[in-house]
């Protein structure tokens, strides 16, 4: 009788699963990008905001978010925090709110750049949804940064 492990075939049946979803995933989302904007920069790091539509087919959702793309200016390490201050419709929602303080560590010259494929949301700023969901929108932002 041939004897057929099917313990050792799990494993590989996952991973081809959890590829395949991941492409199929990232292949449903139309990305629509604007004009990038300088939001802080001083001899360390740099680092810009660029508004971004994600229009994820499979899902139905169409969210835009300031995606932050973080860039290290120099030839060394650098670890350091930033408080996100998010202003929707004019009000701060989240000033002095541990949840928007993130710690970031960038390898020297390295550039981190959010997508629309993540949930982090230390790499993208939430600024609107489609009106007939939410009015509400992101009118202004301040990222307060800390060297370590």
């Amino acid at each position: 009788m041939n004897y057929f492990n099917f313990q050792k075939l799990i494993p590989g049946i996952l991973f081809v699963f959890v590829i395949s979803f991941s492409t199929i995933s990232q292949e449903n989302i139309n990305i629509t990008s604007g004009e990038t904007e300088l939001v802080f920069e001083d001899q360390f790091i740099k680092i810009e905001g660029t508004i971004t539509e994600c229009d994820n087919l499979s899902s139905g959702i169409n969210n835009s978010y300031v995606m932050l793309k973080i860039t290290n200016l120099t030839q060394d390490t650098r670890s350091f925090k930033i408080q996100q201050d998010l202003y929707f419709d004019g009000t701060c929602l989240t000033c002095g709110k541990e949840e928007y303080l993130f710690s970031y560590t960038l390898s020297p010259g390295e550039i981190k750049i959010g997508k629309c494929s993540e949930s982090e949301q230390s790499m993208r700023l939430f600024h609107h949804m489609p009106p007939t969901y939410s009015k509400t929108v992101l009118t202004d932002y301040q990222l307060h940064v800390t060297h370590l």
